[in-house]
C-alpha cells in the first residue's frame, strides 16, 4: 500500500464524508433529481423554472416540489482510478487528465472532491476536501498493480463516501466519475448491486474508458450501463491525449445541470425499482437523467 492511502477489501461502512448539507430533501419520501436538458442539436437549454416540466413516476404524474437552477448546489465529486495493470500503458495521462478536470470545476469553499484508486482492492488515495493541491497529490501517488474490482469500488465508494438516505441524496450534486477500460475479476458485489447503489444516493455516473469503444464490447457495455441508467455519459477516446476531451464534456454537464426533487404519491417502502421520467414543456428538448430509485424503508435512500 502506498503511504497516506487507506486500503480495505472488503470495508465495514465508513462514515459519510465531511460537509455534507441537506438542500433538497426534506423527508424521507423526497426524491431528488438531477437532469440536463438539450435541445435538438444538442445544445443544453438554459433559464428552465419547475413550470417548464413534468415529472412521472411509474408513469404517474407528480407534483415538483423544489426546484434549483443550473450550477447553484454544491458539487460532490468522487474519481475512481482503475490502478490495475491493464492500464499500464494509458496510466500518466489518466493521471494529468484527472488533475486537468479537477482544477477546471472544483470551486474551494463550496465544491469536494475525492480520489481513489482500485486494483483488487479499493484505496482512497484523499478523502473528500475542497483543496485542490490535495487532490492532486493524491492522483499523482496511484500507482497501478493487481486485478481489477471495479463493482466493489463502485459500491463501497457510493455507500460510505456518499452515504445513503437523506445526508447522502441531499447533499447537492454527487458525481462519481470512473476511469477505467470496464473489465471486472475480483468483485464480491455484482455490477447491479453496485450500480444500484449508486442509484440510491443519487449519484450521477461518468465512464471514461482506457480502450477504444468496440475493444471490448462487454466492457464497454458495463461503462455505458452505468452511465445511462444514472443520468451520465460514457466516453471512449481513442487515443490517451484525447482523455482531456472527455473530461471537458464533463466539465460542461455539470456547468448545465438542474435539481429538482418530488415526493412520490402513495409511496410505499417495499425496495421496488420506480422508472422516473422527465418531460419538458418545451418543443424539441430532450432531458437525460437518472432512471429511476429504489423504494427502501426509512433511512435506507432513495
Amino acid at each position: 500500500m502506498l503511504a497516506g492511502m487507506v486500503s480495505f477489501a472488503p470495508p465495514a461502512a465508513r462514515a459519510s464524508g465531511p460537509g455534507q448539507q441537506t438542500t433538497i430533501v426534506k423527508n424521507v419520501n423526497t426524491v431528488p433529481l438531477v437532469f440536463i436538458a438539450l435541445d435538438k442539436h444538442h445544445h443544453f437549454v438554459p433559464g428552465l423554472t419547475a413550470k417548464d416540466i413534468q415529472i412521472f413516476d411509474n408513469g404517474l404524474p407528480q407534483k415538483v416540489q423544489q426546484f434549483n437552477a443550473e450550477g447553484n448546489l454544491p458539487l460532490r465529486i468522487a474519481i475512481l482510478m482503475d490502478i490495475s495493470n491493464s492500464v499500464t500503458t494509458r496510466f500518466q495521462f489518466e493521471q494529468k487528465a484527472a488533475a486537468d478536470f479537477l482544477a477546471s470545476v472544483l470551486v474551494e469553499g463550496r465544491d469536494e472532491a475525492m480520489v481513489a484508486g482500485f486494483d483488487n482492492t479499493l484505496h482512497v488515495a484523499q478523502p473528500f476536501t475542497d483543496k485542490y493541491e490535495k487532490l492532486q497529490q493524491a492522483i499523482n501517488q496511484l500507482r497501478p498493480s493487481g486485478g481489477t474490482a471495479l463493482y466493489d469500488a463502485l459500491f463501497y465508494t457510493a455507500h460510505d463516501d456518499f452515504g445513503t438516505g437523506l445526508k447522502g441524496a441531499g447533499a447537492g450534486r454527487n458525481i462519481i466519475v470512473i476511469i477505467s477500460d470496464g473489465t471486472d475479476n475480483q468483485s464480491r458485489y455484482s455490477r447491479d448491486e453496485a450500480l444500484g447503489m449508486a442509484q440510491d444516493v443519487g449519484a450521477v455516473i461518468y465512464t471514461i474508458g482506457t480502450e477504444p469503444t468496440g475493444a471490448d464490447g462487454q466492457a464497454d457495455d458495463v461503462l455505458k450501463r452505468f452511465a445511462e441508467q444514472t443520468g451520465g455519459q460514457a466516453f471512449f477516446p481513442i487515443e490517451a491525449h484525447d482523455l482531456g476531451g472527455a473530461f471537458q464534456s464533463i466539465v460542461n454537464d455539470l456547468r448545465h445541470q438542474y435539481v429538482v426533487a418530488y415526493n412520490p404519491d402513495n409511496f410505499v417502502p417495499n425496495g421496488q425499482f420506480h422508472n422516473v421520467q422527465i418531460k419538458v414543456l418545451r418543443k424539441n428538448v430532450t432531458v437525460r437523467t437518472r432512471k429511476g430509485y429504489f423504494a427502501r424503508a426509512t433511512g435506507a435512500g432513495q
